[in-house]
């Protein structure tokens, strides 16, 4: 008896080890019994075919036809499309962040008022209304009295325009005290 146990532990472990490219055939399950209505056509009689089985439900599947690919940019999609928005300045306030510049002037009471603009390497500009400056692309708005308006088109991540205004002002000097 424990002999014939050994043979077939033996035997079973032999037969596993045959071809270990295919997998271990499983033991086979006892089929579910599974009730299944005759299918019935709308006038109330068995179907054409008298089949019992409903027919498969249609697999899910993906089209990416016309869809935009969500791994390329959208600024890709724009120049390839030709709509490509021109956003610097070919001037050469346009290489600097509209942070880095400094109002130091402004004139008024002239038809086209006139303000001048320091560069971080020390060099100044004047500016006149629609002048581009900035790395956005900015347009100067409106020149005022102690101030410079900015207005620029931002391009945010779904593609759409927003537009952004900057004031520079001219810094607040200490005033003088003599009697010191």
């Amino acid at each position: 008896m424990i002999r014939s146990a050994a043979l077939a532990i033996a035997l079973a472990a032999l037969a596993a080890c045959g071809d270990a490219r295919k997998p271990a055939p499983r033991p086979a399950a006892a089929p579910a019994a599974v009730a299944v209505a005759p299918l019935t056509s709308p006038d109330g009689g068995a179907d054409a075919d008298g089949g019992a089985e409903a027919p498969a439900p249609p697999e899910w599947v993906y089209s990416s036809v016309g869809k935009r690919d969500p791994f390329r940019s959208f600024l890709a999609d724009l120049q390839a499309s030709g709509q490509a928005l021109v956003t610097r300045c070919n001037t050469p306030l346009g290489r600097f962040e509209l942070e880095q510049l400094k109002l130091v002037a402004v004139v008024t009471g002239l038809a086209d008022p006139v303000a001048m603009l320091e560069a971080p390497n020390g060099v100044g500009y004047a500016v006149r209304r629609g002048a581009c400056l900035g790395k956005n692309g900015g347009v100067v708005a409106t020149i005022r009295t102690g101030e410079v308006m900015v207005s620029e088109w931002a391009i945010k991540a779904d593609g759409t325009r927003d537009k952004t205004q900057t004031v520079l002002r001219l810094p607040k000097e200490p005033s003088l005290n003599l009697e010191e």
